[in-house]
């Protein structure tokens, strides 16, 4: 058997578990630089304000009803470890799927599911606070499918067991779905599908294992199988390689100099260096792309150069320096509104072809990444930076409502003042 443990709502539960005035208010929360809504609490659902909406779309007389923070990812990112550890106390086995699912590998445990799911939710909600869903079947797709029942249960603890893939409730449900809300199928091979006249998932349970390697893939063979009960897919079936790594992001406000536009890349690329690392992987190339406003067509301009590194690399020093050199050929006066580092031609690190001038060095920078990236786990990334990087920096996100860091920030605790 298998769980998948869903966080509800999360990043607007992580905001409410620190305001409690917040619960039952229209609650929103905004993407980088304050730009769209890109979660909802059930009452902003209600409003029918639709979610990726411009935060200066949202209606004036709606404004006034409603209650926007800023993204923090530092507290949602603390709050989904703890998660994770509650659960890591009961089950032998977690597969952490996203920053607020969670699947369970519960085969070898023989339990009352209902009554293990119910546990699980209290654990949670009593240890983090944060109200959670579980979904228990025979596989991982069906426990996926379980949990978004789970979540229309209007009773507590929202659990959902299916126990075999024979249930009566299970087969209704299924001739009800589209293939499209299966686990791994998208928009695109939902339209394949539907050419075919599999229109339901109980179709697509239903085709022969031929007929889905040979016109489409193992994977959606196994998708079917995983719906008849047979656990055949891992987590890494459904997760293509990385083949680039981007990282970008609009400014708080334009930048005219060029020496906050540096700043800003050597922020970038330490993200990139950093996702490098923890995939073990290293890129061959990097580009860099700049661009003004897109909304002043009479001055926009935009800009992207790439390069081949000299062997293919992790290091964040070797990455910023072929991005800095790439930033001076671009650079020309104008206010601009973004900025990015690009990384591809990406191979695992184990695998990488070297040279007879390589020597020793790719050994050290690899001790020296090692040291970097522990010492900024352990004490914040501001410990341990390419050159100067104020907090204040003309480069930084808006983030004009953002809540505190109560569980990562010791200056950013609330205070209690005895009179």
């Amino acid at each position: 058997m298998f769980a998948l443990i869903d966080c509800n709502n999360f990043y607007a539960a992580c905001e409410r578990l620190f305001e409690p005035r917040l619960e039952g208010v229209p609650l929103g929360v905004l993407s980088n630089n304050d730009g769209c809504v890109i979660a909802r609490s059930e009452e902003f659902k209600a409003l029918d304000i639709p979610m990726g909406i411009p935060t200066h779309k949202i209606a004036p007389h709606l404004r006034r009803r409603i209650v926007l923070k800023s993204s923090n990812y530092t507290l949602y990112g603390d709050l989904s470890a703890r998660v994770q550890q509650v659960l890591a106390q009961q089950v032998p086995t977690l597969e952490p799927y996203s920053i607020d699912e969670c699947f369970l590998d519960l085969r070898g445990m023989r339990e009352d599911w209902h009554a293990l799911g119910a546990t699980l939710v209290r654990s949670v909600q009593r240890q983090v606070g944060l109200p959670v869903s579980i979904g228990i079947a025979p596989t991982r797709t069906l426990a996926k499918l379980a949990n978004r029942q789970a979540k229309t249960q209007p009773t507590r603890p929202q659990v959902c067991v299916w126990q075999s893939a024979d249930a009566p409730e299970l087969a209704a449900h299924l001739a009800r779905l589209s293939p499209r809300e299966v686990w791994g199928v998208g928009e695109r091979l939902n339209a394949r599908l539907a050419g075919m006249g599999i229109v339901t998932a109980a179709a697509l349970r239903e085709t022969p294992d031929s007929v889905l390697r040979r016109r489409f893939s193992v994977v959606l063979a196994r998708t079917a199988a995983e719906l008849n009960g047979q656990a055949c897919l891992s987590m890494g079936d459904l997760e293509t390689p990385r083949r680039s790594i981007l990282c970008s992001r609009s400014f708080g406000q334009p930048l005219r100099d060029r020496a906050s536009l540096a700043g800003a890349l050597r922020h970038h690329c330490q993200r990139a260096g950093e996702k490098l690392r923890r995939d073990a992987m290293q890129a061959s190339a990097i580009g860099v792309y700049m661009r003004t406003n897109p909304h002043h067509a009479d001055s926009f301009h935009q800009a992207c150069e790439w390069a081949a590194l000299p062997f293919p690399s992790a290091d964040t020093q070797q990455l910023n320096r072929a991005a800095q050199r790439l930033l001076a050929r671009l650079w020309q006066p104008a206010a601009y509104q973004k900025l990015g580092v690009m990384l591809t031609e990406l191979t695992p690190r184990r695998q990488s072809q070297t040279t007879l001038f390589d020597g020793a060095e790719p050994a050290r920078q690899e001790a020296l990444m090692h040291a970097w990236d522990t010492i900024r786990a352990r004490y914040g990334r501001q410990a341990l930076t390419l050159g100067p990087q104020p907090a204040d920096a003309p480069w930084q996100m808006n983030s004009a409502y953002r809540s505190a860091c109560y569980t990562t920030r010791w200056d950013e605790l609330p205070r209690a003042r005895a009179r």
